[in-house]
């Protein structure tokens, strides 16, 4: 089935349309005040060790779209999930297990992004080239541990770390 770039999926807040970043990206319709939940990032639930290759070529998707919701579980995510961006520099961020919010203002017609470093767990290997265009891009992102310790800090009291990565870094130290 042939899409057009054209083509729009809404939400109440949002809209899926073409991205600067990469793809399909979620826009903003409306504006959307800090700390206002936004929508919960859901699909299917599957058991994966960090290396989710095998899910990749299973349920036809690229390695940076499964998202890490525990130690070894992984959503496959539905659409709406799968066009949320990666940004260096977020608009928003996950709360408990993917519920997303937003960390500033978000005005209309601006794309919805968050950190995926902060779903990658400290055992992934993952890695991805990042394009975001921000002036903080890491160039290469990795799992939670890449990130530099005062975004960290910064996601932690923004409390846009979901509940399992934030439990991996207190056992390593790193966040209280």
């Amino acid at each position: 089935m042939h899409h057009s770039t054209q083509e729009v999926v809404s939400t109440s807040k949002t809209e899926i349309k073409v991205s600067g970043i990469s793809g399909k990206g979620t826009f903003a319709k409306v504006k959307i005040n800090p700390g206002e939940y936004i929508f919960t990032l859901w699909g299917e639930l599957v058991q994966s060790d960090p290396n989710v290759d095998h899910l990749c070529t299973q349920y036809g998707v690229s390695g940076d779209d499964p998202l890490q919701v525990g130690d070894a579980q992984f959503v496959i995510c539905n659409h709406e999930s799968k066009t949320i961006n990666h940004s260096c520099n977020p608009n928003t961020g996950l709360r408990n297990t993917s519920d997303l919010y937003a960390i500033r203002e978000i005005n209309p017609g601006e794309e919805i992004t968050y950190d995926y470093s902060t779903t990658s767990g400290v055992n992934d290997v993952w890695t991805m080239s990042c394009g975001c265009g921000s002036e903080a891009c890491r160039k290469i992102i990795g799992n939670a541990l890449t990130i530099p310790p005062i975004i960290i800090a910064k996601y932690a009291n923004l409390d846009v770390i979901p509940d399992f990565i934030r439990q991996q870094l207190r056992q390593a130290q790193l966040v209280l």
